[in-house]
């Protein structure tokens, strides 16, 4: 006699088309997944004759009081200001509301460290630290319909709940600023190319330069990874190809950090105007380079995030998007 198979929670979420979290939050009977799901999940249950354990529907209708951070896959993420300032606004908050932080990372997949926390219940929601075109993780949280928020802004979707600070228009005062200083070339160097936050403030830096007629051409544009090497490089590369730069808009804390240690090795600390994005929460001597500051919020960021997830969670109305404030200095 062919032994029975057994039937578990994923078995039922297999059946259903569905994740295994979505199943372990229809049978808590989460207000986030649709009644039509339920249904769907709860009909493959009794067609299976599945029924939880009383520990499986502990873990269901279990509130963890934990909120979830997802940290990009690489390692220079440690060393960047912007997601440490935002990390302790994430953290501080979370405190406050009487929450818990924790942590996902995994250094080759984003999305496989995220399931981790969901699939076994360990937190109510989620804050992802940064926005790029195509993520794998947003579009498998937007498909259980687990509540998270994205810092940065969608390219994709226009349903999701959002923290950003308005790049464009402060890349672009940026650049407005360099212009008004006197600067008639005008560099720009960015991180990846498939971040929201790199487009954003390429969009500004050019919008500028076409209000003002100003020179560009692609020789203009270095964009890499976000670390302080690869700023050092494409300062250099930016200016062995236009001898005449006088101005450049550095889009990242580390990048910036590299690039003006080039101009340093060059003695050409003076020579050219910086307009950079986090360069106040660096180290360097001031007085010895030009340069102008934008503040982001770093941390006003991780608290609004932190914030409207919480205020998600506890059945709150909340805006899709909330802008902070920047400065620039």
């Amino acid at each position: 006699m062919e032994k029975q198979r057994k039937v578990t929670m994923q078995t039922v979420a297999d059946e259903a088309g569905v994740s295994k979290a979505t199943v372990s939050r229809a049978i808590g009977n989460y207000p986030d997944i649709s009644d039509s799901t339920k249904k769907k999940v709860f009909e493959v249950m009794e067609r299976l004759n599945y029924h939880p354990s009383a520990i499986a529907r502990s873990l269901a209708n279990r509130i963890s009081k934990n909120v979830g951070l997802v940290l990009p896959a690489d390692d220079d993420f440690f060393m960047n200001p912007f997601f440490q300032e935002s990390l302790r606004g994430v953290a501080k908050t979370a405190g406050k509301r009487g929450y818990d932080t924790l942590i996902a990372y995994n250094g080759k997949n984003e999305t496989d460290a995220i399931k981790r926390l969901v699939n076994a219940n360990k937190v109510d929601g989620v804050i992802l630290m940064r926005s790029v075109i195509g993520d794998s993780t947003v579009n498998y949280l937007r498909e259980i319909k687990f509540p998270f928020i994205l810092i940065g802004k969608s390219e994709e979707y226009d349903d999701i709940y959002t923290v950003d600070t308005d790049n464009v228009d402060a890349s672009k005062k940026l650049t407005d600023r360099l212009a008004d200083a006197g600067c008639k070339k005008i560099g720009f160097i960015g991180g990846k190319r498939d971040s929201m936050v790199t487009i954003d403030r390429y969009d500004g830096y050019i919008q500028s330069l076409k209000e003002r007629n100003l020179y560009f051409s692609s020789d203009l544009v270095e964009e890499n990874e976000f670390n302080k090497i690869k700023g050092y490089e494409s300062m250099k590369k930016l200016l062995l190809a236009n001898q005449y730069i006088d101005g450049v808009v550095i889009t990242d804390a580390l990048i910036f950090s590299g690039a003006i240690d080039y101009l340093s090795s060059i003695g050409r600390e003076k020579d050219i105007l910086i307009g950079a994005f986090g360069a106040e929460s660096n180290s360097f001597n001031k007085d010895k380079y030009r340069i102008v500051n934008v503040d982001v919020g770093s941390m006003k960021i991780g608290e609004c995030s932190c914030e409207k997830l919480i205020d998600i969670l506890e059945k709150k109305d909340v805006d899709r998007l909330d802008i902070v404030d920047y400065r620039i200095e």
